[in-house]
């Protein structure tokens, strides 16, 4: 798999480049190391527009072998190429827009002892002051390469999953951080026209530290990740939150999840308890069924169909609603108002309570028994009716 990209190698260590200040007020910097190999460096998949099988926001290593790096096609791409402060937008310099973006160009590239160095000529006086003051003086190539996506692991032992090939420089800049640490810089054993006095910047302030070239990088890498901490985001589903500025917003979404999770975990007994197993499901049809038999029992031309079984028993109480034992039970409440389990209760004291006999049955009983179903039975007469034992 191959994806011709833009990026940048930023790969950092003690230089032995030498400044000087031209005739014209220029600044030659001699033997700035650019870049360094065999090295795996750290990318994210979205700096190349998104990677096929790789998850954005996470770290992946590509390899670069010294035979990319130190190629005559590399060293040739890189020689003549512009320097600028800070990686151009595209991170590509291009005849539209070099006059906006070049500070000084770069010569005489070659391979020494691991690195890829070469004698920068700075024109820009900002450019100038900030790396003859140490404030931006490490170095970052921006290049075009095939990224081939290819696991291994470097003699150092480090894994990698992809590797630069075919490396083509467009330019150098002039970075505070580059992406491996700060040994490719441009440095000097006699850095400062002031003498021995260095300064650096922690938030805005400048400070003297004499010599000491080592606090000098301590105090600058500590100044760059201070910067990178202020800028950093943090998202929480769809809200996105200033690491250094809204903590306190941060710890508020962070106590209501897990008030929420807590609350969730609660349920989960519940739920569980109240899950429709396929006996639960038997249990409820046959319940169901039974309570339907026992609604016809009171009042045949009850609606069933569609109705839930509390529906049931709420129109079988509304239908009995006159009867004394019905509106002694509900105690004044409505059919509509009452609670379900009102209605239950009232619903069993129905059917718990035998039905009126027909005054017409008890007066003209039925006859039942081993008569002969040939002899024509004579219907009783009302005349004799005060005769029946009631």
């Amino acid at each position: 798999m191959k994806k011709l990209i833009h990026t940048k190698i930023g790969d950092f260590a003690p230089s032995q480049s030498s400044r000087s200040l031209t005739t014209e007020g220029f600044l030659l910097c001699v033997g700035a190391k650019l870049a360094k190999a065999p090295q795996v460096r750290s990318y994210y998949p979205e700096e190349f527009g998104g990677i096929e099988g790789f998850k954005e926001g996470y770290a992946f290593g590509i390899y670069t072998s010294a035979d990319e790096l130190f190629s005559k096609a590399t060293i040739a791409s890189a020689e003549g190429k512009d320097t600028t402060n800070s990686h151009p937008p595209g991170n590509q310099v291009n005849a539209a827009t070099w006059r906006h973006y070049s500070v000084g160009e770069l010569n005489n590239v070659r391979e020494e002892n691991g690195y890829l160095v070469g004698d920068l000529l700075i024109k820009d006086k900002t450019a100038i002051e900030m790396i003859q003051t140490n404030e931006k003086i490490e170095l970052s190539l921006g290049y075009a390469a095939d990224l081939i996506i290819e696991s291994g692991v470097a003699d150092d032992g480090t894994p990698y999953h992809a590797v630069f090939k075919n490396i083509q420089v467009n330019h150098v800049a002039l970075v505070y951080q580059g992406r491996c640490g700060g040994d490719c810089r441009v440095a000097d054993h006699n850095p400062n026209p002031k003498g021995n006095k260095m300064e650096v910047k922690i938030n805005g302030i400048r400070f003297e530290v004499g010599d000491n070239q080592a606090l000098v990088d301590a105090l600058a890498q500590q100044e760059s990740q201070l910067e990178n901490l202020k800028a950093a985001k943090l998202k929480i589903g769809d809200q996105e939150f200033s690491v250094a500025t809204e903590l306190d917003a941060v710890q508020a979404v962070a106590d209501k999840l897990v008030k929420d999770h807590k609350e969730l975990a609660e349920k989960v007994p519940e739920l569980e308890a109240n899950q429709v197993t396929p006996e639960k499901l038997e249990t409820l049809a046959a319940d169901r069924a039974e309570l339907i038999q026992d609604a016809k029992k009171i009042d045949p031309n009850i609606k069933t169909e569609g109705c839930t079984c509390e529906q049931i028993k709420r129109d079988v109480v509304a239908a009995k609603a006159g009867d004394a034992l019905v509106v002694a039970v509900l105690g004044g409440v409505s059919v509509g108002d009452a609670k379900p389990e009102l209605i239950d209760t009232v619903f069993r004291a129905i059917l718990a309570t035998p039905a009126k006999a027909n005054p017409v049955d008890q007066m003209y009983p039925k006859q039942v028994g081993d008569s002969d179903p040939g002899q024509q039975q004579k219907p009783a007469s009302k005349a004799d009716a005060w005769k029946q034992q009631i």
